[in-house]
């Protein structure tokens, strides 16, 4: 009767009928004397139905009823392991060992639970004695390895996963964790194979996707990255961020080949926002990419708004809507919200708060105070920027100091800065009563508008004289800034034109050009230009900023992508023609020849993405003509 009713009870276990098994074994648990092994089958089956207070129930009753029964003691404790109530696990599992000594399974859920007590050199000890019991127990190399894993012993690591897999080669977890112990010992193929293994096993299984994706971007290997994404997608339809990285991956890949496949990275950020309406992320990329699009430039705000509105404390959030709005001219709403880059809440914010031991200015009475006012982000955001620092004085500010990263003191030469202070000296300055973010003054200045003050900066006369002196006397002459600098973000390549592009500009007789680059990859590209192409170049004993000026202060004509170069020319007044990229800067605008920012600065447009020809043909024609004119 018993062997009949238990084995039933067993079947209908296995095939995962767990109420029937349950029901079926009841005659048999109604007894005071229930079987050891039927109690245990009742609790396996209460478990199995998310019942854990009916499952220790049952264990608890075969625990009493049968002391001396390890196998009982060692589910209780596994029960009790995963209602994390280690204490009482240790205990049940010490009890099972002090029953049968010779149980690798106990010793492996002894070390196991010891492990989630932070309790390492025991925990390793007995992961080690059940592997001494059975040393083909995959559970047990398995979590040996991850144990080792967190004292970064990576080599030892990576053989108990191995030996895990030799006993199961299909488990998918063990492949992706040797995976990691290969990264952590920097073999990179190793772990690329063993992800690549791990998704063959399991294709839901993410994490193997998310690391495999990291090393792919680490090596630049957009295409396979973005196929690691699409199978996730495909494989997790309803993974919001399978399609939102597929988005990521895509757009970055036609960034850089023309944009022709757009479409398909907004489809993904779209996909991902349906199926989760409150993805930031999705919203602030989707955002970006509109900016492709100057018609789209409503949708472009309207989808940052979104995200604000998702996340109303995303500073990310709130300084993609300020550059949207800065795009569009929208500087009166844009700039508040620009304060957002240094928020301490955003972990990946660009800017960060010194530490200073006086008060950053919010916009308090300037009568008679001091300021110190830092340079922040780009070189050229400083030469930009630095023409809101007179309107400091002008409300009555007594001292006006700023931080600036050279040696040179150019910035002094900017109205009512008394002086400059080194970044080195940034913290041994004398006391300030305020001091300010550069980019924060047009907020906190509250301006309407940009203030038309050119030229705001001026170059020392002593140097102007000197590499006036080194310059042709005769030709028009004309400084250049094109040649492609190496840059993280493929976004940021798109500013640059190359040696290459540039020689039907280059060509052009009767006319001196003169090199404004200083960084070596630049120059380099110089030497592959056939020898009468190649401007002058005096870049290496330029020492600062304020050579630079005095060379263009000689100059008659600057021509310059959007960098640095051309927003001192900007800055000191000289005529500057910007090359800008079909999708630039928001400092920039959308369309036109608008120069908010320098009057004398004339904008030349990418009529088509990532193809430099027409612009470089245009710039050439209205330099002929220029140059006719003088």
């Amino acid at each position: 009767m018993f062997v009949d009713t238990y084995q039933r009870a067993a079947q209908l276990y296995s095939l995962n009928q767990h109420a029937d098994a349950l029901a079926v074994l009841s005659p048999l648990l109604d007894r005071p004397d229930a079987d050891a092994e039927a109690l245990n089958l009742a609790a396996a089956c209460a478990y199995a139905m998310n019942r854990a207070d009916l499952a220790q129930a049952y264990w608890q009753r075969a625990v009493d009823g049968h002391p001396a029964h390890a196998g009982v003691r060692n589910n209780l404790g596994n029960l009790y392991e995963q209602l994390k109530r280690f204490p009482e696990a240790e205990a049940m599992y010490r009890r099972a060992i002090d029953l049968n000594a010779d149980s690798a399974e106990a010793h492996y859920n002894l070390g196991n639970v010891l492990a989630l007590q932070d309790r390492i050199v025991d925990a390793e000890r007995s992961l080690r004695r059940a592997l001494e019991l059975r040393p083909d127990l995959a559970p047990a190399h398995y979590s040996l390895g991850k144990l080792l894993m967190t004292q970064t012993r990576a080599d030892e690591a990576q053989t108990h996963f191995r030996l895990a897999i030799d006993a199961r080669p299909d488990w998918a977890d063990a492949h992706f964790n040797l995976g990691n112990a290969f990264v952590a010992l920097q073999r990179w193929d190793e772990a690329e194979r063993a992800y690549r293994a791990a998704i063959e096993l399991n294709p839901r299984l993410t994490s193997a996707y998310q690391a495999l994706a990291e090393l792919l971007e680490t090596d630049g290997r957009e295409a396979d990255l973005e196929r690691v994404y699409r199978r996730l997608a495909e494989q997790l339809p309803e993974l919001s961020a399978a399609h939102y990285n597929l988005g990521q991956v895509i757009y970055r890949m036609t960034a850089v080949a023309g944009l022709e496949r757009i479409d398909e990275a907004e489809a993904a950020y779209r996909r991902a926002i349906e199926i989760q309406p409150d993805y930031t992320q999705a919203y602030i990329a989707l955002g970006n990419l509109l900016k492709e699009h100057p018609g789209r430039a409503h949708e472009m705000l309207t989808t940052f708004r979104r995200a604000v509105e998702v996340d109303p404390n995303s500073a990310e959030a709130r300084i993609n809507l300020a550059g949207g709005l800065l795009r569009v001219g929208a500087y009166a709403e844009a700039w508040p919200l620009m304060e957002s880059r240094y928020d301490d809440d955003w972990a990946e914010r660009p800017i960060r708060v010194p530490d200073l031991p006086f008060a950053q200015w919010r916009g308090e009475p300037l009568a008679g105070k001091s300021m110190l006012v830092i340079h922040e982000q780009g070189f050229g955001d400083s030469f930009q920027f630095c023409r809101y620092l007179p309107l400091l004085k002008s409300q009555g500010l007594a001292t006006l100091s700023v931080a600036w990263p050279q040696k040179d003191t150019l910035l002094a030469s900017v109205d009512g800065v008394d002086a400059c202070i080194s970044d080195d000296a940034l913290h041994t300055s004398p006391r300030h009563d305020y001091w300010c973010f550069m980019m924060s003054l047009p907020a906190l200045l509250e301006t309407r508008t940009i203030p038309d003050v050119t030229p705001y900066l001026a170059a020392d006369e002593a140097r102007i004289e000197y590499w006036r002196g080194r310059l042709p006397a005769q030709l028009p002459k004309v400084g250049i800034v094109a040649m492609a600098e190496p840059r993280e973000s493929s976004f940021e390549a798109r500013r640059w034109v190359g040696a290459q592009a540039c020689m039907p500009l280059l060509g052009l007789p009767g006319v001196r050009f003169v090199n404004l680059q200083k960084a070596p990859f630049a120059r380099a590209q110089i030497e592959t230009l056939p020898p009468h192409l190649r401007p002058l170049d005096l870049m290496d004993d330029v020492e600062d900023f304020a050579d630079t000026a005095a060379i263009i202060a000689s100059l008659d004509l600057v021509i310059s992508v959007d960098t640095s170069v051309a927003h001192l020319a900007g800055a000191l007044g000289k005529p500057v023609w910007i090359l800008l990229p079909s999708n630039p800067c928001w400092r920039w605008l959308t369309e036109g020849e608008d120069r908010v920012w320098y009057p004398k600065a004339r904008l030349f447009r990418q009529t088509r993405p990532n193809q430099w020809d027409d612009v470089i043909a245009r710039v050439a024609d209205a330099l002929a003509e220029w140059r006719d004119r003088n």
